[in-house]
């Protein structure tokens, strides 16, 4: 038996009553009367339950829709309203292939925490990844949130999740950074296979941008003078949208990402004038003269890559590229944090820790009591000779200053 009372926003206080397969819900105008209300029902049902008299209560049975009618009016209604197109479509594939195969013929007061519990342990075993239970388990626990606002149900059974969710692998097992050679033979390569692409290459590997990020920037964006780019919006799934901060951020350009993105735009304007049109506002085109595509950018990538004998990585890890060369040089986490445009501080501790090396025993030899004088001399041996002294390493520690 359950009476809770609740605030269900924009709708008032409500009753929520669970009792012998019965779940009601009434409305009042104030937590008072609610409480009031929840009292005396709470003594009408103990009082059923002990004498066994019957009690029905006086409110329809509303009838509970499945999981998957529910998800799909509310992917219809919210995700698709509320959310970005490439947020939306993701939680759509989801529910489709990980979310109704499992429960969506469920009622949606049927759904536990135990078969949450047990969609994780099934997800762990098929080998799927935490971030990818994270991403499918999110629009589940915002339709519950909803129903729960809409009345339907008292309790979210996907909500604090966190423990199911914990994993032994490693947070930096997907990080697959190139070497700063590596990233040199790249580029030259570029400038022979993919000359087109050569400028956005390079402005991967010296700014950190997303691919959509990258495909979105337009001349506008760019200031030569102060040498910055402002990430204004990102190009998911054809379509343009903001960053995925939802913020307009700073990046900094360095000379030769500057002087390359000047020639391109130089030749730009040369070929615009001789074809008597203007000048187009995106940075990176393609072959046609449109804006380049994600295809595009993956495929010649991978083709450079090859041709320069190096093994395949992601087009994704140019940024982790970024972020490890820009620690080998003592870079500030928070400046990284900021070029790359991540939510919070903790992120990016949370992917790049590993990549900041450093011997720091010594700092635990020097929590012991100092050395006894020898009996011999009276004398302290000096503290270098007790105290072994910091490796010397080829990164730079500046960040946790």
């Amino acid at each position: 038996m359950g009476v809770k009372v609740r605030e269900v926003k924009r709708k008032g206080w409500y009753v929520f009553i669970n009792w012998r397969n019965q779940r009601k819900a009434k409305s009042f105008s104030s937590k008072e009367a609610a409480r009031a209300f929840a009292k005396k029902l709470e003594a009408r049902l103990k009082w059923a339950d002990v004498s066994g008299e019957p009690l029905a209560l006086s409110q329809p049975e509303q009838q509970m829709p499945t999981v998957k009618a529910y998800l799909t009016d509310w992917l219809k209604t919210y995700a698709q309203v509320h959310c970005k197109p490439s947020t939306a479509a993701g939680y759509q594939q989801d529910c489709v292939k990980h979310v109704f195969p499992a429960i969506g013929d469920r009622p949606l007061h049927e759904v536990s925490r135990a078969h949450v519990k047990r969609l994780i342990a099934t997800w762990w075993s098929h080998g799927l990844k935490k971030r990818t239970i994270h991403n499918i388990l999110t629009p589940l626990k915002e339709a519950y949130q909803h129903a729960i606002d809409d009345g339907l149900l008292t309790v979210n059974p996907v909500s604090n999740m966190g423990r199911a969710l914990r994993s032994r692998d490693s947070a930096d097992a997907h990080i697959d950074p190139l070497t700063a050679e590596e990233v040199r033979t790249v580029l030259q390569q570029a400038k022979q296979t993919a000359p087109l692409l050569y400028p956005l290459f390079l402005c991967a590997v010296r700014t950190g941008m997303r691919q959509g990020e990258l495909l979105g920037l337009q001349w506008g964006d760019i200031d030569f003078h102060g040498q910055f780019i402002e990430v204004r919006r990102a190009i998911v799934r054809r379509q343009e949208t903001t960053t995925k901060t939802h913020k307009i951020r700073r990046v900094d350009m360095s000379p030769q990402l500057a002087n390359a993105l000047s020639v391109l735009r130089e030749t730009r304007e040369c070929e615009a004038a001789m074809h008597d049109r203007p000048l187009a506002p995106w940075i990176f085109l393609g072959p046609t003269e449109r804006r380049v595509s994600n295809e595009l950018v993956r495929n010649a990538f991978r083709t450079c890559l090859t041709a320069a004998g190096l093994r395949l990585v992601r087009f994704h890890d140019l940024r982790h590229t970024f972020a490890s060369l820009l620690i080998q040089q003592g870079a500030n986490v928070k400046y990284i944090q900021q070029q790359l445009g991540h939510g919070s501080i903790s992120i990016t501790l949370d992917i790049y820790s590993h990549l900041f090396h450093g011997d720091h025993r010594h700092h635990v030899h020097q929590l012991d009591d100092p050395p006894e004088r020898t009996e011999q001399t009276g004398e302290v041996p000096p503290e270098s000779a007790t105290q072994p002294q910091p490796a010397q390493t080829g990164y730079g520690m500046g960040c946790w200053k």
